[in-house]
């Protein structure tokens, strides 16, 4: 059963429009992937999504409810959290302070300590730096305290805005184990990111944006296929 819908969004800043008609599902535990260039408009359809950037037309759906044009806390707290490109972690806090300022977002306030605890399970490093200025740590560390930040607020579906940017290879692999957990703990997750290969290979399902468009939808068997991946992330030669 479809648990995230995208219906024909449309979506741009003053007189110009990014998004013509975007559409895509995600079901609960599945792992979605969004590639393209840069300026296809990827970082524009995730803040269509969490409002922080206004719809010229279509609709989001969480579990059946429309909860297009709503306010970014109000779509938190109705399980759909965003990752942000650049981490965006409070680094002059804590990380059990910029954990705890997470869990405001949460639904169920009874559960917080068993959502603090999920975290540090899936993110050990957080429990050993747990009083650490977050601006002191890693980049790679940063990126888990920002995925965890999100987790907290117990998301049913989780949106990550570049992940894997600035990060050496190995730490990528190890982001992803995590991500790859999360979804198979239950949670949908979208993923934009510029690496298509390791994005193509994991997901379900990978949707590659140009132009505003959605022009292709690859599975993880495409990639392998370095001419269809290429053809698909640039367009032809004769578009």
């Amino acid at each position: 059963m479809t648990l995230f819908e995208v219906r024909d969004l449309r979506a741009g800043y003053g007189k110009v429009d990014v998004l013509f008609g975007v559409s895509l599902t995600a079901s609960k535990g599945e792992l979605i992937g969004i590639v393209g260039p840069n300026g296809a408009g990827k970082s524009t359809l995730f803040g269509a999504i969490v409002g922080t950037v206004g719809l010229r037309g279509g609709s989001v759906f969480l579990d059946g409810e429309d909860i297009s044009g709503k306010r970014p806390e109000d779509i938190v707290r109705r399980g759909l959290s965003l990752v942000p490109e650049g981490r965006q972690i409070f680094s002059g806090l804590s990380v059990i302070e910029n954990l705890t300022l997470g869990l405001t977002g949460r639904r169920d306030k009874h559960g917080e300590k068993g959502a603090l605890e999920r975290v540090h399970d899936l993110f050990p490093v957080l429990t050993t730096h747990r009083d650490h200025q977050a601006g002191m740590l890693s980049g790679g560390q940063q990126q888990q305290l920002a995925i965890a930040r999100a987790l907290v607020a117990d998301p049913r579906v989780l949106l990550l805005d570049e992940p894997s940017l600035g990060l050496s290879p190995t730490v990528v692999k190890d982001v992803f184990d995590r991500l790859i957990a999360i979804a198979e703990s239950g949670t949908a997750v979208v993923i934009v990111e510029q690496r298509a290969h390791l994005v193509t290979r994991l997901a379900e399902r990978t949707h590659v944006l140009r132009a505003g468009k959605l022009q292709a939808t690859l599975t993880k068997e495409d990639a392998a296929d370095e001419a269809k991946l290429t053809a698909a992330y640039f367009g032809n030669s004769g578009e």
